[in-house]
C-alpha cells in the first residue's frame, strides 16, 4: 500500500517534481471525476521494486483504493517517472 495525496492543480508540476513527487490520477467507473494526485518518489519506488503485479493499494484521505497500474509515463530528463494513472477496481 502506498499513501497518496490530493493534488491541487494549480500547484506547479515542475516544483512538484522537484520537491520528490510524481505526478498521477486515479478514475474509474465508480468515481464521479478522476482524482489528481501526488506520490512520493521513494515510496512508489520501493513498491516497484518489490512487487510486480501492476494491482496496487492507494491510501488516499484515511481510503483504501484498489488500483491497477494502466499507463506509466518517463522520461529520463524527470529522472524517472512523470506520470502513472491509476484505475480504481473497486
Amino acid at each position: 500500500m502506498i499513501k497518496v495525496y490530493s493534488r491541487n492543480l494549480n500547484e506547479k508540476n515542475k516544483i512538484l517534481r522537484k520537491s520528490g513527487y510524481i505526478l498521477g490520477a486515479i478514475y474509474g467507473p465508480s468515481l464521479k471525476n478522476t482524482i489528481p494526485i501526488k506520490i512520493p518518489k521513494t515510496s512508489f519506488l520501493r513498491y516497484i521494486e518489490n512487487n510486480k503485479s501492476l494491482n496496487i493499494d492507494l491510501l488516499l484521505d484515511n481510503e483504501v483504493k484498489s488500483c491497477t497500474i494502466t499507463e506509466i509515463q518517463s522520461q529520463p530528463a524527470f529522472d524517472g517517472y512523470m506520470h502513472i494513472s491509476f484505475k480504481c477496481i473497486e
